[in-house]
């Protein structure tokens, strides 16, 4: 018997397709649109000095030390975490030009370089500098799952793909939001690292409760907040990893999906200690501008994972060469800390 039209189940609605380029050739096609569509078409427009691809707007660059808690689990204590204390060199930043206001809803990055780290990297460039480097951003989730749909996003047709990946949209909405102070926002490493044979994600929050006023009419509050903070003292960061379950529940290369603290609780592994200081004093806020980081610079036992952070290995240090070409800046990575 036929059913009727009313008793017809939909079938499921087929995956949106992605375009041709982004199922051949992802990576290369996300260098192009990243390094030759965005940064090297503001330059031709008269940047000057030349400026990064992402996360252009610079808040604060300060000093600290980075070191493995006594309690670190012994599971945890492998490569980076196995050594130090480390000289650390950190740059606060938003994904926006230095001429959006805070107040606007921007990504912010938090990026270290560890100094003294003994071992080869695996950074294309400079491998046997003796840094490391860590990223972070304050979403635990990317906005999208993976190479293929990077590259796609990044093309000329963005809209087309938001229209049909309605995830997408809505995580980049979340990550769009407003930060009181750079100290109380919460940092995620978003993507998963290799530890040892085990996987990782890392977070990072401040050690000691925290508080900040509603922000301030300046279009540049994060960085005045940082300023009065350092001046009137110390500020520590906890750094804590969670572990991989199953691809199910914590996976690798879905990087939509977060991973749930009550199935994979956080231990912290690390504390990053930054002492008072003046982060206006000459030359500090260049020394930042001229660092370049990424999630490659590191031990091979502490890689990045998925196929996202494929693509960073080549545009990170892309982006980095055609900027501090350009400005007459250092293409050596810094062998002792500033």
């Amino acid at each position: 018997m036929r059913p009727h039209s009313h008793d017809r189940v939909s079938a499921p609605a087929p995956e949106p397709k992605l375009p041709p380029n982004c199922l051949i050739e992802p990576i290369e096609d996300i260098r192009t649109s990243f390094i030759d569509k965005f940064q090297k078409k503001r330059i031709e427009q008269g940047e000057k000095p030349a400026e990064r691809a992402v996360f252009r707007k610079q808040h604060g660059v300060a000093k600290g030390k980075l070191g493995v808690v006594d309690t670190c689990p012994a599971k945890f204590r492998v490569g980076l975490w196995a050594g130090g204390p480390y000289d650390v060199w950190m740059r606060w930043s938003s994904d926006a030009p230095p001429s959006v206001p805070d107040q606007k809803n921007n990504t912010l990055g938090f990026a270290l370089k560890l100094f003294g780290v003994t071992g080869p990297t695996l950074a294309t460039d400079n491998p046997l500098a003796s840094t490391a480097d860590l990223i972070f951003q304050n979403s635990d989730i990317f906005f999208v799952d993976n190479v293929r749909e990077m590259c796609a996003i990044s093309g000329d047709d963005s809209d087309s793909f938001l229209a049909v990946h309605l995830r997408s949209s809505q995580i980049l909405q979340e990550m769009a939001k407003v930060e009181k102070s750079l100290v109380t926002a919460r940092y995620s490493s978003t993507l998963p690292y290799a530890l040892g044979d085990a996987i990782v994600k890392y977070r990072l929050i401040a050690a000691q409760p925290v508080t900040a006023s509603d922000p301030s009419a300046s279009p540049n509050y994060l960085a005045e907040d940082l300023k009065a903070r350092l001046q009137a003292g110390a500020i520590s960061f906890s750094i804590e990893a969670q572990s991989f379950v199953d691809d199910s529940v914590t996976p690798v290369d879905r990087a939509t999906e977060r991973w749930e603290e009550k199935v994979s609780p956080f231990v912290t592994i690390a504390r990053l200690d930054i002492p008072a200081q003046d982060i206006d004093q000459p030359g500090q806020a260049a020394y930042g501008e001229a660092l370049a980081f990424s999630p490659w610079r590191t031990l091979h036992e502490n890689r990045p994972l998925g196929s996202i952070a494929d693509a960073r290995r080549i545009a990170y240090p892309a982006s980095a060469a055609v900027r501090r070409s350009l400005n007459g800046q250092s293409m050596q990575e810094p062998d002792k800390p500033h």
